[in-house]
């Protein structure tokens, strides 16, 4: 379809829908004579001849609904009773299972900032990062002042070694939670990583989170036979002497990153009530 047949299209349905808003809405007679005008000017100005029916497009099918999906009382209801499964879970450790639970609040009751909020929390302790930095963002989009979704964001880019974000997102935590000890700990930790980050020309920080390798086992035992065969370890001496020629900070730079201290959790709500983030929700 060339671009005049396209613009003979676009043309033909402009006027059906406008046709359709005649015989169908509430209009005065002023607006319908408005209407009528808008498609004899539209039939004035250009040739829609040549497009068939069956060619015209419902130009409203086109817009993307807005509709907000209800959730009846019942519905909340039971989003509640998995939310509270999933704080159990996650009190217990059973990190997957909690995964699961505030998974299905959502799915029931997808309006509810808690239980993004509490999922992300399950995510950061799954070192899945980024997806907790995205529950959070639902969490903030369905309540703007939600004080622990900020927090959260904050250990998520904190633990990706991302201080000049984990910074802004404690710094919004603290604006709407200005009484919180433990955003106030988190803020200064961030800006004192990323001061250093900055000093080492960027070198203080590695671009993975080392956190990762330290929780796994099986990582732990692979580098654990490794350093045990003696032939590993003289090509580890050896790589470590040629980057330190190359770069005599970056040693020290990875000794730092791996001892740094890490921002504290806010586990002792599990239920994330944005409205007394001290308390379990009931």
């Amino acid at each position: 379809m060339d671009q005049l047949e396209q613009k003979k299209r676009l043309l033909v349905s402009i006027i059906k829908f406008l046709q359709d808003e005649l015989n169908k809405s509430d209009l005065t007679e002023e607006k319908k004579e408005s209407v009528e005008v808008a498609i004899q000017c539209l039939e004035t100005a250009y040739d829609t001849s040549g497009i068939k029916e069956e060619n015209v497009v419902d130009l409203l099918s086109l817009i993307p609904s807005t509709s907000v999906k209800e959730v009846t009382d019942q519905q909340k209801l039971e989003a509640e009773k998995f939310k509270n499964e999933g704080n159990a879970a996650i009190k217990n450790d059973q990190y997957s299972e909690a995964l699961y639970f505030y998974t299905k609040a959502i799915d029931i009751n997808p309006h509810n900032a808690v239980y993004y909020c509490n999922r992300a929390a399950v995510y950061s302790k799954l070192e899945k990062h980024m997806e907790a930095i995205k529950d959070c963002k639902e969490a903030i989009k369905l309540d703007p002042t939600y004080g622990k979704a900020y927090s959260r964001i904050g250990i998520a880019y904190s633990n990706l070694n991302m201080f000049e974000e984990a910074k802004k997102a404690y710094k919004m935590a603290l604006q709407h939670d200005p009484n919180n000890p433990m955003y106030e700990s988190n803020l200064k930790l961030a800006e004192e990583r990323l001061a250093q980050s900055q000093s080492d020309g960027g070198l203080g920080q590695l671009p993975v989170d080392v956190s990762q390798f330290f929780n796994n086992p099986a990582l732990i035992g692979m580098a654990t036979q490794m350093l045990n065969d003696p032939g590993f370890r003289n090509v580890g001496h050896t790589l470590a002497n040629r980057m330190n020629e190359v770069d005599p900070s970056f040693m020290d730079s990875l000794r730092r990153s791996m001892n740094q201290p890490q921002p504290q959790q806010d586990d002792s709500n599990p239920s994330g009530d944005s409205k007394k983030p001290d308390e379990p929700q009931s």
